[in-house]
Parts: C-alpha cells; structure tokens; sequence
C-alpha cells in the first residue's frame, strides 16, 4: 500500500521511490505477529514448573529460553531421564516439555499452529477444559480485530477480489521504484501494478497511525523501573 504524499509525487519529491507498506492476509499477520505473542504466554505455565522443580532438586540451573530450545532439539523422556527426575517429579517434567514441544513446533498454517497450542495446554499439568483452552487462543486472535494494535490496520477488503480480510503493517517500510509500478490499463513488463484506491477516511485513518507508531519516543528501563518503584511506593508515602 502506497504512503507516500500526493503532493511530493505531485511535485516530484519523492525522487523516483515511492514508500509502501505491506498488506497481510490475516493468516500471515496471525502466524508472523500473534501466534509468537501467543506462545510466549502459553510457556510461561510450563517453563515455571519446571524451573520450580529444577530449584526444588537441586537441578542444574539452565535458563528459560534453553528450557525452550532443549524441548525441540530431544524428546521429553530423554531430558527427564537427563535432569534425574523420579516418580511425580519425572512424569510432571515430561507433560510439561511436552506441552514446550508443542508450543515451539513448526506449523504449515494458522489452523495447525493454534491446534498444536490447543494440545500443548491439554497435555501440561492440571488442564484446562478444552474449549476454554481453544478460547484462550481464539480470543487472542479476535482481539487485533476488535481493537487493532498502533501499528496495524484492518481492512476487510481493499480492491476487487481481495475480500478475505487483511491487515496493513505499519512497521516495515518498503521503497519501490516508480517505473516498476503500472497504474494504466495498458499491460507492460512492470513488478508491480496498481489495483485500487481506498477511501479518503481509510486513507487518512492509515496515515494518521503510520504517523504515530513513528512519533513515539521510547524511554530507557531505567526510568520504567523507577517509575514501578514510585508507583509500588506511593501506599507507604500516604500512610
């Protein structure tokens, strides 16, 4: 989707480029941006058992993220059997490296990724029912719908035969030629090829938030941590 100002192609400002931003189906949003948000929180549960019971043995100290990668790279009774793990403890371990192997595998498309994430809440320690573990998902899904984040935009359809629904991504710009882009209805060699115009509101309304994602200025941890610590502290100061 073209960004760039009427008015600097109208002037020539744009010298040549003109600033595009990518149109996502919602599979490929969900699976680039939601599905690894998703995962993230679903492996906390797991990650936390095990962590805990690694403290509670005396086990080796092995971070998170290596909890993570160990869960792919061998099987479940192999790391338990690794870790020395006996009785509850054993059986606990591998439901939840079971459950971290489910959550990390590799998926060909959105319904087999929040299938396998289904699974991994169903075989870890204490599940969920299965439909509130599917809505624990689903919900996640809908919620870029209901309420779109800063940096995308949805659009049910943007041009004819293109209904499917999609989100326009605000965060990678792309810069394409001008003499690569047809905007005729004379076909020739060209990459790309103009198909539609949005509205002026639909317009205005993606620009407005392309805009903001860019105008935010990020402030270091330090001053997050400080403000935590001013915010935990304001109950002693009033008492």
């Amino acid at each position: 989707m073209v960004i760039t100002a009427d008015c600097d192609l109208r002037h020539r400002k744009n010298h040549g480029r003109i600033t595009c931003v990518p149109i996502l189906t919602v599979e490929e949003y969900h699976l680039e941006l939601q599905i690894p948000r998703i995962r993230n929180r679903i492996a906390r549960k797991p990650i936390a058992q095990l962590v805990s019971m690694l403290q509670r043995t005396n086990g080796p100290a092995i971070t998170e993220s290596r909890l993570r990668e160990w869960a792919i790279e061998e099987t479940p009774d192999a790391i338990a059997e690794a870790l020395k793990l006996e009785g509850k403890d054993y059986t606990a371990a591998k439901s939840a490296l079971q459950s971290l192997r489910l959550i990390d595998s590799p998926n060909a498309d959105l319904k087999a990724a929040v299938s396998a994430l289904v699974d991994a809440q169903m075989c870890a320690t204490d599940p969920p029912k299965i439909e509130n573990a599917r809505n624990a998902v689903l919900n996640e899904l809908r919620e870029p719908y209901r309420q779109p984040p800063g940096d995308a935009l949805f659009l049910s359809a943007f041009a004819s035969g293109h209904g499917d629904g999609y989100f326009v991504y605000l965060r990678h710009l792309e810069q394409v030629w001008e003499q690569d882009i047809s905007v005729g209805t004379v076909h020739r060699n060209a990459q790309y090829r103009r198909i539609a115009r949005l509205e002026d509101r639909f317009i205005h309304s993606l620009v407005q938030r392309f805009a903001l994602v860019f105008m935010m200025i990020g402030l270091p941890d330090q001053y997050e941590e400080m403000r935590d610590l001013h915010a935990a502290s304001i109950g002693d100061y009033l008492e």
